[in-house]
């Protein structure tokens, strides 16, 4: 029983030496929101969230400047980067829809890009540069 709690421990310290590592030679990771809503020319509201870390409440103007944050995918399987977001959009902000932003793989990633394109029809999705693609529709209140 005791050789388990040394393996466990050892295993924790070689998962906090490889994050550490990745960190010095790995670029952070970014989420990208663009307010494209050219028929209502609505404010996007964003907010996200991870399991560590609340970003608070975004406002983007449309076609204004976008809204990006960047990070470290974990390098610890059962704590994989997840975040989720809430967009609202409208007069009122009577449209809305929680999307997961971003997950990560089971090998961390360095350097990825998620353009989330926000339009009036939908909400599309661009993984590095790649052809945007709609993932959510609006929800009304």
């Amino acid at each position: 029983m005791n050789n388990i709690f040394h393996y466990l421990f050892l295993i924790i310290i070689l998962c906090v030496r490889l994050n550490e590592a990745l960190d010095m030679n790995c670029h952070k990771n970014t989420v990208v929101f663009q307010n494209h809503l050219f028929t209502s020319r609505s404010i996007l509201k964003v907010h996200c969230k991870s399991k560590n870390d609340d970003l608070g409440e975004h406002f983007v103007e449309f076609e204004g400047p976008s809204y990006n944050f960047s990070f470290h995918d974990s390098v610890i399987i059962f704590l994989s980067t997840k975040w989720d977001c809430n967009l609202w959009k409208g007069a009122n902000m009577e449209y809305h829809q929680s999307i997961r932003a971003y997950v990560a793989e089971l090998i961390p990633r360095c350097g990825k890009l998620y353009a989330w394109d926000v339009r009036d029809d939908a909400i599309y999705l661009s993984k590095d540069d790649e052809p945007e693609e709609p993932k959510y529709q609006w929800i009304k209140d």
